[in-house]
Order: C-alpha cells, then structure tokens, then sequence
C-alpha cells in the first residue's frame, strides 16, 4: 500500500495485539479519501453520483432491451462452458444496474403505476436460469431416471441443490464444461427463456419482478414472490421448466448412451 511505504499510518506500541493496531492502519488513507470526496461534493457541489450514472446510462440502457439482455446471458452461459463462474465474474457490473431497475419497479408497483423496467433483479436468477444457470435442474430430472448409475446418483445428489437454483454438481459433475454434448442446450435455453420471458413481460402477459427475493428461491416459488404473486408468473416458470426439459431430452440421451456403455465395458 501507498500509504504502508510513505508511512502515512497510526502506529500503536508492540504491546498491542496485532488484530488491533492492524485496525488503525486505515485510518488515515480512509480520513484522506472522505475528504477528497467531501471536498468535490460540499464546497465544489459536484454529484459524484450523477456523474457515475451518466457514464454507464448506455449501459442502463442496453441492458433493458431485449438485445442487451440476450448478450448478458450469452456471456454468462459461455463463461460457465469455459469453467468460469459467469454469474459472480459479472455480477460486480450487473447487481448495480438490475436493483436500480428493481428499485423503480418497486415504487412504480406501489403506487400503482406502470412497471418501467422489464430486465430488474430477477429477471435471469427466477426466469431464465431456473433451477441454476442453464436450467439444469431439467437435466438434474432426467438423470434421476437414468439407466445409468452414475448418473443416477449424481442427480440423487444434485437435486436437493438444483431445487434451490445451486447447480455447481452438475456443472462440474456431468459435468456442462468443456462438454460438446450439453453445452448446446446449456447456451441455447437461457437464449429461449430470455427472449420469451421478455415478450411475455413487454405485451403485460407476465408482470416483471417488483421485489427483491433471494435467487436461491425454488421454481415457481420465486417467479410468483418476486411479481407480487402474479400466478401469470408461476404458470410460465412451469412452462419454462418443460421447455427446458424437452431441450436437454435428446442430448442426454446421447450422454447417457455413452455412460452406460461405458459402465458396460467397466463392468
């Protein structure tokens, strides 16, 4: 640290146990940098926050159209198919943008007026990753299934997870990384619930989300809670789940042809 080398610190006597005297070497960079932020926003009476949000209004912007939330997808989807957790490398820059748009809906919902923004908290975590990035509690499904014992009991294992959207079992386990078979259903149904979900939202056929619910929230559950209970929203969260399930059918059965001769040739 800057501060560390210029020896710009409270330093307290050797006697003082470590996880205290560490507490005070912030201090003075933290009273410096409140200052400076002080001093543009009081005497110079310059918005920090407006100036912010002026730079990433094209971002705002784009991620409330239907393009803009299409390429958020694609981008979480791929990085998940490259072993990157695509969800947290891009929530730094997206969690600001969809709680502001959730914040408006809410005292849009309130006051009852038209909800502005159709993309807002939720929107991915409830809709679109249902059951986890990717849907994958729809493969979860069909492995409970399977005539294959591997995966039999890795969806045994799965499943209590994937009820409540967490599919790293999966994702590692199937595993959808690196995988040709599944990475196609993986990045092509996040792309079909999103596009859907937006039309249904744009023509009121399904209200967009107005409260903050933990994305951790079971199917249908969390879709009804983050809508105001609108059960336009349970319905279509089940009808995502079929969708979901009729796209991953056929290429598990490929996957599954391969484990279980494998499993043969073990045996």
């Amino acid at each position: 640290m800057y501060s560390l080398k210029k020896n710009w610190v409270i330093k307290l006597p050797n006697g003082v146990p470590a996880a205290v005297s560490q507490s005070f070497v912030s201090l003075i960079p933290g009273f410096l940098v409140l200052l400076l932020f002080w001093g543009l926003r009081v005497p110079l009476h310059f918005d920090i926050n407006l100036f912010v949000q002026s730079i990433f209004h094209p971002l705002l912007f784009a991620m409330n159209s239907l393009p803009g939330i299409m390429f958020y997808t694609l981008l979480v989807s791929v990085l998940w198919v490259a072993g990157i957790h695509g969800d947290m490398t891009l929530e730094g820059i997206s969690d600001p943008i969809f709680l502001q748009f959730l914040t408006a809906n809410g005292i849009a919902y309130a006051h009852h007026q038209a909800i502005p923004y159709l993309t807002s908290s939720g929107f991915s975590s409830l809709f679109v990753n249902v059951g986890g990035t990717g849907a994958t509690i729809m493969l979860v499904f069909w492995m409970l299934s399977s005539k294959s014992k591997a995966y039999r009991e890795l969806g045994k294992v799965a499943f209590p997870g994937a009820l409540f959207e967490i599919n790293e079992p999966v994702i590692f386990g199937f595993p959808i990384v690196m995988n040709p078979i599944t990475l196609i259903p993986f990045i092509v149904i996040p792309q079909i619930l999103t596009v859907l979900t937006y039309i249904l939202m744009s023509v009121h056929l399904v209200r967009p989300a107005v409260m903050m619910v933990p994305w951790t929230m079971p199917p249908i559950i969390g879709p009804l809670m983050a809508t105001g209970w609108d059960w336009r929203a349970g319905v279509w969260s089940a009808i995502g789940l079929v969708i979901a399930g009729a796209i991953y059918y056929p290429f598990f059965k490929v996957a599954k042809k391969q484990m279980v001769a494998q499993e043969a040739s073990e045996a």
